[in-house]
């Protein structure tokens, strides 16, 4: 060991130990679960387990393909059995998300438990593009859905 330069030493210590990191935070955030129904008009998608904000940010992309493969462009997305809470600037960086992802053409109506809902993410979507539309009742997500929408489909 004596032979190997002190800074190689340093540089190699820092990458085992940042790779170990990222090993173990990918163990740590791979908590959500996701359940999808195709159904007629609509992919139902149910989350699970323990909220973190990666895990979300990267579901917005499985939730476009599960729509995609199953040639839908409505998603209900139900989040009320996720155990923690999203921060408003997460609501945010979601909301602005999935406007990158979905655009106008998957109409996407997300419900979220009660005493959450702060329309922040909705928001954030809308202005960006999105159809979206955040609620904490089934019977007002799945309304909206069904109403039919005055933005073209790309």
């Amino acid at each position: 060991m004596d032979s190997v330069p002190r800074e190689v030493r340093r540089d190699t210590l820092f990458i085992l130990l940042a790779n170990a990191i990222q090993f173990f935070e990918g163990q740590y955030l791979m908590s959500l679960e996701i359940s999808v129904e195709v159904l007629p008009k609509y992919v139902q998608i149910e989350l699970s387990g323990f909220y973190t904000f990666s895990d979300m940010m990267e579901g917005v992309e499985k939730f476009r393909f599960e729509a995609d493969k199953a040639g839908r462009n409505q998603i209900l997305l139900d989040t009320r059995s996720l155990e923690g809470r999203m921060t408003e600037s997460e609501k945010f960086f979601c909301g602005t998300r999935m406007a990158e992802v979905f655009g106008a053409r998957l109409k996407t109506a997300v419900i979220v438990a009660p005493g959450t809902l702060t329309k922040m993410g909705e928001m954030a979507g809308v202005n960006r593009g999105a159809r979206l539309f955040v609620t904490e009742s089934i019977t007002e997500a799945i309304g909206w859905l069904e109403k039919p929408s005055a933005v073209s489909q790309v």
